[in-house]
């Protein structure tokens, strides 16, 4: 009951008002007109990612039309189906309920998954893809259930035909299963390590780009915009007002403003940050994960430490323009961390201080509403928002 009225709450939350602001906002320019152009079959103006997540944004737009609520609908789901994945994730990597809801509901509460789900980006659809990647994988072993297995490799497949980052959960699969393998913690023999970590990713990715070979194109022509795909990323030189260094992200030194606009004492704004009660509590929460893997070296420890770390740490050595939603795929381990700290606070101190810090993170969502989903308020407003300096 308590994640079906969490789930109920969040889609509500993503869903109301999803046609606010009603126009193209940030990077809605590059996919809602890509989208479009994969229905119409004219020249694809957004490249530079894999097509998977453009694909089902025009899945939206063919049933609602070309407007925001057409192209934001996906993603609205993408990110409402989150909250119960993180639900199956956690229980199956805990093996407990409670703290499968807590991960849940820290999800539901978070202020930049929020705004990710109402817009027509990727980063909603990649989230979706890891954690059920990870959920899957985590399924298998706990059931010796290998089918399990299999729709892991595909989520993790359609993550990377989603964003290349997305290979990340690829890597961290992978490196768990050996972990697990060595440990004799795996059900299944190597080869179907093998099919479903290799062969099913490469084909689900392979398939995503299925209408471009109903447009015509050949494997050559793929294999030239692979290419150029790798270049641009590779040689990109470019500046934004609101691009920021990978180390400020948890501690949301920047967050930053997909729209805003102000006319007659009255301001509309969609503010991409993340809930600061949770994302402060990211980097204490991974390092009590870290110190209980020194002790006991569990598993479930050491794939919260990979999943974090693959997901997040490379970024350090990535010269181009970064920004914080580049931090949305390390909310998987880092909320599942966090949760299982709050567990930990709950048994010491007694089940009030998790309760205290849930209803903190909704007083704070609550309180960041008007400027998530682009509701009018008065301009004279946006002070309370803005907490540091740097957030404006």
């Amino acid at each position: 009951m308590v994640l079906f009225i969490v789930v109920l709450l969040g889609a509500c939350a993503r869903f109301a008002g999803l046609g606010a602001p009603p126009k193209m906002i940030f990077d809605e320019i590059y996919y809602a007109r890509t989208a479009r152009e994969y229905l119409t079959g004219q020249p694809i103006h957004e490249w530079t990612h894999p097509p998977l997540s453009k694909v089902l944004v025009a899945a939206g737009i063919r049933v609602f039309g070309f407007d925001p609520w057409g192209w934001r609908f996906a993603p609205a789901v993408a990110g409402t189906l989150v909250i119960p994945v993180m639900y199956v994730l956690g229980t199956r990597l805990f093996r407990s309920e409670r703290l499968g809801v807590t991960a849940a509901v820290l999800t539901a509460l978070d202020s930049m998954l929020l705004v990710e789900s109402r817009i027509a980006k990727p980063e909603a659809f990649l989230t979706l893809f890891l954690g059920g990647a990870y959920a899957y994988w985590w399924a298998s072993v706990r059931s010796g259930r290998v089918g399990f297995l299999y729709l892991a490799g595909a989520l993790a497949g359609a993550a990377m035909a989603t964003k290349w980052t997305g290979g990340a959960g690829l890597a961290i699969l992978a490196i768990t299963s050996v972990i697990a393998w060595r440990r004799g913690e795996l059900p299944w023999r190597a080869r179907h390590l093998i099919r479903a970590l290799v062969v099913v990713p490469i084909a689900l990715y392979a398939s995503a780009y299925i209408p471009h070979f109903v447009r015509g194109e050949s494997i050559a022509d793929l294999l030239r915009l692979h290419v150029q795909m790798f270049q641009y990323h590779h040689k990109l030189v470019a500046e934004h007002p609101y691009a920021s260094a990978w180390w400020t992200w948890p501690l949301l030194l920047r967050p930053m403003w997909y729209h805003y606009e102000a006319a007659g004492g009255i301001m509309t704004g969609v503010f991409a940050v993340g809930n600061p009660i949770l994302w402060w509590s990211i980097l204490p929460a991974m390092l009590y994960v870290a110190l209980r893997a020194v002790r006991h070296r569990a598993t479930t420890d050491l794939f919260l430490i990979l999943a974090f770390c693959i997901g997040y740490l490379p970024y350090a050595f990535i010269g181009r323009l970064l920004f914080v939603y580049h931090m949305v795929p390390a909310l998987i381990p880092a909320f599942l961390a966090t949760a299982s700290a709050l567990h930990g606070l709950g048994r010491r101190f007694g089940p009030a201080v998790p309760l205290a810090y849930a209803i903190a993170a909704a007083a704070v969502l609550v309180f960041q509403s008007p400027v998530l989903a682009a509701v009018p308020v008065p301009q004279t407003w946006l002070r309370w928002w803005t907490w540091m300096r740097t957030w404006v």
